[in-house]
């Protein structure tokens, strides 16, 4: 790394004022008549510069330039008695001594010169070199690995406290209990200080760094550097009680334990996503910053996060080879999401890296496809041939919507699933709409939806068919009707009551929905109420101009019998949605009270008064909405002691 001359100048001007502050590291000999290693070091930089310039091979090395080699020595010798980090204005010295003793090393092996007293010097040199240049690599060493016992002997004190309360752990760090969908960080207090290094240790590693390239060392320095944090690396990861755990293992426990090892995956995962990762990257960044290590930066970066990310990922797929169910959907898409979340981290690191990553997380949104289309099978393999009990919400119907309501907190990653998967499918067959007009695909919902709402529709079809299938178990018309009032009332409300699924299903499909609902509230009144109201017709009654009394006593008497057993009957059924409970009673009311109170006041003074007329009117009108108001309770109520 060849310096100008202006640059030279700079740092001729820096070591002047250096040597006015610090005599020891700017002369050979406080008070002898030598050169001061300003002066000696200027003219070593005129030296390699007269190195590339001259034609004619030099004999000799210049006097100044002479005695450079034990002016070195001498300034190795009091580092290794002081070392480096003391000051910084010697440890730049110092370091700008190697850098020329290292370039002119260089430059004359490069000539291959055939001189007695130029090969003498550049032995001298050389020795001398690989001695500075191992007291830096032992500095980098030192400094890289202060920061790991800094941060040791932080944790042994924290522990003293806290380690009595430290709950079980298991194979990937976290208490066994942790399950939930997002696992909180436990060390967001350190996110800002990871790696923990000076502002001062980082300026002279990266000097360190530079200088030991420079000098032909870079093998050295890498490997100085990436074994020092791999180990902190590790100690980071053991902190969290990552130890791992094997697929055999993974394959063998119930999954009830695995999901405890899922959410400490998961919880280590993104410590290393949002921490870890950039804080690696950040300081092998700066130490490496020269333009011309990039190369360097994505190797060592690249070799830190690799072997870790590999134990994650050989975890991962593990996880994809257990029994698939319904239930584990929502763990494979905490894992998917968590190792998209881990891309951005390593996207600086070797491209075959990020590859495994993708590869593993398309593993994992294919079993999630997989396992979504578990509950499709679910929904028609459920074929019982025993109704509901009072026409009640099937627990069909309740497993699958909050199946879906929670499945549409993923609805963006389920989308990117679904749509890898229909392009996948897509690829590997021919593909119909491509002979439909562009104009006509356009207009087709279809194409209008998102993949994950077009599998959302599907399930509701799916669903809507078996309970169509299952209100036909129902002898009585009128409760086949409830039946579906209520699970249609409560797939309704599920969809009303979630943003999510509501965006997902369209205001059409919840309005086509809501007439369905009016549609079989009407077909129930009209099934039940139809033969009540019919009774309670004018026709027929009347014989030659009079009313006919034996007819009428038959009207109030079916009436009697037809309400007494609806009563009995549907005071056993369950509408559990109060608000559907409330308006069955009222849209009852309002079609039956009216009626019979018509009927009840024109036609009950043609009764003989006395036995006779309670013997055939059992009702008074204000009776008849007290009744009513018994509906849909789930209770059987005796008529005979709620009248006494």
């Amino acid at each position: 790394m060849e310096k100008s001359d202006s640059e030279n100048k700079q740092h001729s001007d820096e070591l002047e004022q250096q040597s006015h502050n610090n005599g020891e590291m700017a002369t050979p000999e406080l008070g002898s008549s030598e050169p001061s290693l300003i002066q000696v070091m200027e003219a070593v930089d005129d030296f390699v510069k007269a190195l590339s310039s001259e034609k004619d091979p030099i004999k000799e090395i210049p006097p100044a330039v002479e005695p450079f080699p034990e002016t070195v020595d001498s300034l190795v010798s009091k580092m290794e008695s002081s070392g480096l980090g003391r000051d910084e204005s010697e440890d730049s010295a110092f370091i700008d001594a190697v850098n020329r003793i290292s370039k002119s090393v260089m430059k004359l092996r490069d000539l291959k010169l055939d001189s007695t007293p130029v090969s003498s010097w550049l032995n001298r040199a050389t020795s001398v070199q690989h001695r500075a240049v191992s007291l830096l690599d032992e500095e980098f060493r030192h400094l890289l690995d202060r920061s790991r016992e800094k941060k040791k002997n932080n944790n042994n004190n924290d522990g003293n406290n806290s380690d009595h309360n430290n709950p079980k752990k298991s194979s990937f760090g976290s208490s066994t209990n942790e399950s939930d969908r997002c696992v909180l960080q436990d060390h967001e207090e350190e996110e800002e200080s990871f790696p923990d290094f000076s502002p001062e240790s980082i300026s002279t590693l990266k000097k360190i760094a530079a200088a030991m390239i420079s000098a032909g060392y870079e093998a050295e320095c890498c490997m100085s550097y990436e074994m020092s944090r791999r180990h902190a690396f590790k100690e980071e990861l053991s902190e969290v009680g990552f130890e791992g755990i094997n697929v055999e293992d993974v394959q063998r426990i119930a999954w009830e334990s695995l999901e405890g090892e899922i959410a400490s995956w998961i919880s280590i995962v993104r410590r290393c996503s949002a921490v870890l990762y950039p804080g690696e990257l950040s300081l092998c960044n700066t130490v490496f910053s020269d333009q011309n290590h990039a190369s360097i930066r994505k190797r060592l970066f690249t070799g830190l996060v690799s072997a870790v990310t590999i134990r994650f990922l050989d975890f991962s797929g593990a996880v994809v080879l257990t029994k698939r169910s319904s239930e584990k959907l929502f763990k494979f898409l905490d894992m998917y999401e968590t190792l998209r979340d881990l891309i951005p981290a390593v996207e600086k690191s070797d491209s075959d890296l990020i590859q495994e990553i993708k590869l593993a997380q398309t593993r994992l949104g294919e079993t999630a496809v997989t396992i979504f289309g578990e509950l499709e099978k679910s929904i028609r393999s459920d074929n019982g041939r025993t109704p509901v009990p009072s026409g009640a919400v099937h627990p069909l119907t309740r497993y699958t919507m909050n199946y879906l309501k929670y499945a549409c907190e993923y609805k963006e990653t389920l989308d990117q699933v679904f749509q890898h998967y229909e392009s996948n499918q897509t690829d590997n067959k021919p593909d119909e709409t491509e002979t439909k007009p562009k104009q006509n695909r356009e207009d087709d919902d279809e194409y209008k939806t998102s993949a994950f709402a077009r599998q959302m529709i599907r399930v509701m079809e799916l669903l809507d068919a078996n309970l169509d299938i299952k209100s036909k178990l129902y002898r009585d018309l009128s409760l086949r009707y409830i039946f579906l009032m209520n699970n249609g009332r409560y797939i309704l409300q599920k969809i009303k009551g979630s943003v999510e699924i509501r965006d997902l299903m369209g205001q059409s499909w919840t309005r086509k929905r809501s007439t369905e609902l009016r549609q079989y509230h009407k077909s129930y009144q009209r099934e039940t109420w139809g033969k009540v109201l019919q009774c309670m017709n004018q026709e027929g009654l009347q014989v030659n101009g009079k009313v006919s009394k034996p007819v009428l006593k038959e009207r109030f008497k079916i009436f009697n019998t037809l309400f007494d057993e609806i009563h009995k009957t549907q005071s056993t059924w369950i509408v559990s949605d109060e608000q559907m409970q409330s308006e069955l009673r009222v849209s009852i009311s309002a079609l039956v009270i009216p009626a019979y109170r018509s009927f009840f006041g024109r036609y009950k003074q043609h009764l003989d008064s006395g036995k006779q007329t309670d013997k055939y009117v059992k009702y008074q009108p204000e009776d008849i909405e007290s009744f009513i108001d018994d509906l849909f309770d789930g209770n059987p109520t005796s008529m005979a002691r709620k009248r006494n």
